[in-house]
């Protein structure tokens, strides 16, 4: 049966922000006015902000020699994911990932900021080989731009002190610059910025001597400062601790050895008192070791958390009945990293936006394209 219907543009906005990335870009092929819907920058905020909400759109990817990618919510099946940097072994390197964006390096140090649901991507440019430097990768929300950070560790041997100077590159810029630096270096074992609350986060450390306490160190992407951010008050004998993010919150994994791993959670970013256990592992919990566990995403219902367990297994946590039941899915490799990356529509065009005229033209043409009524095909 078809049904003709004449349907705003914000209820048909509101159908479409709904939908999968996939299928709605096979919608831009229905007209010419659909596709400047889909492409329009509020329609793609929309989209991006209601998949954030609804925990939905999300993929796993699992980093071996290639890439490979499934769906969250089901985990499976795997398939495997072509990046935009091929080279003479082709593997690459995740260095974060940000509303559907994923910035990549691969062995020969280029760079490049890739969506994989719309396979756009730009790269950057080429900065040289650098030894001892660890990256992040977000979203700068004053200058609605997305940066790629660099911190290269410059001191620290033969009783100099500590220093790192540190580089930014965005989106809109496309070339790299000099900003304030940081007396710090990345602590043992090295690892990229996590993004959360407008702002990169790594644990570093101003001395060499291992049983230093470290520091949470933040850095804004719209002032492009640092800062300290407050830790939890945890046991002071701790093994290691590692920042990550669950749910678009800050979140710490504090490991006391082979013991126990406690996962602490800030509801409210910036201050001490929110610091929330959310769940403690012991060592019986789980097969294996606790030496490193991550944090990824909360189930579709958020009684669950998926956790990486030591490279080489997943598991879901249960929140009520503290149980873990571990994740095997065929294809998965043996041993991987693993990064969640949001499926959307975000672009790598960075065009100023179009002038008053021009976007009040598109209206009355999609306004007019409404008044003519379309078939929904029940």
């Amino acid at each position: 049966m078809e049904m003709k219907a004449n349907l705003s543009l914000d209820l048909i906005a509101d159908i479409l922000i709904r939908l999968p990335v996939k299928h709605l870009l096979c919608l831009r092929c229905v007209s010419k006015l659909w596709r400047s819907l889909i492409d329009d920058p509020d329609f793609i905020n929309l989209h991006l902000r209601h998949s954030l909400d609804s925990r939905t759109n999300h993929t796993l990817i699992l980093k071996n020699t290639d890439l490979h990618t499934a769906d969250l919510a089901s985990l499976g099946p795997f398939a495997k994911l072509e990046h935009p940097l091929m080279s003479y072994n082709h593997g690459v390197e995740i260095q974060g990932s940000c509303n559907g964006l994923l910035c990549i390096r691969n062995i020969v140090e280029d760079m490049a900021i890739w969506n994989p649901s719309t396979r756009k991507y730009q790269v950057l440019p080429y900065l040289g080989s650098c030894k001892g430097y660890v990256c992040g990768f977000g979203h700068d929300p004053i200058a609605d731009d997305y940066k790629v950070v660099k911190i290269i560790q410059l001191g620290g041997a033969d009783g100099k002190p500590l220093e790192s100077e540190v580089k930014v590159c965005s989106l809109k810029r496309n070339r790299w610059r000099k900003i304030q630096d940081i007396p710090c270096v990345s602590s043992f074992p090295v690892a990229n910025g996590v993004f959360a609350s407008g702002a990169l986060h790594w644990i570093l450390t101003q001395k060499l001597d291992l049983s230093e306490e470290n520091t949470i160190v933040a850095l804004d992407l719209a002032t492009e400062s640092f800062r300290e951010v407050p830790q939890p008050e945890c046991e002071r004998m701790i093994y290691q601790l590692n920042v990550g993010v669950l749910g678009g919150c800050l979140c710490v994994v504090a490991n006391h050895g082979d013991a126990r791993v406690d996962l602490w959670v800030m509801k409210e970013y910036g201050v001490k008192e929110s610091w929330t256990i959310l769940f403690s592992l012991a060592s019986e919990d789980v097969i294996g070791s606790l030496r490193f566990l991550k944090p990824l995403a909360y189930s579709s219902c958020g009684n669950q958390v998926l956790l990486e367990h030591d490279k080489i297994n997943l598991f879901w946590y249960d929140l009520e009945k503290k149980k873990a039941d571990d994740v095997w899915v065929p294809g998965m490799p043996f041993s991987y990293e693993t990064e969640v990356c949001l499926q959307s529509l975000v672009s790598l065009n960075v065009k100023r936006r179009k002038q008053n005229g021009e976007d009040n033209r598109d209206i009355k043409k999609m306004d007019d394209f409404l008044s003519e009524g379309f078939k929904l095909v029940l």
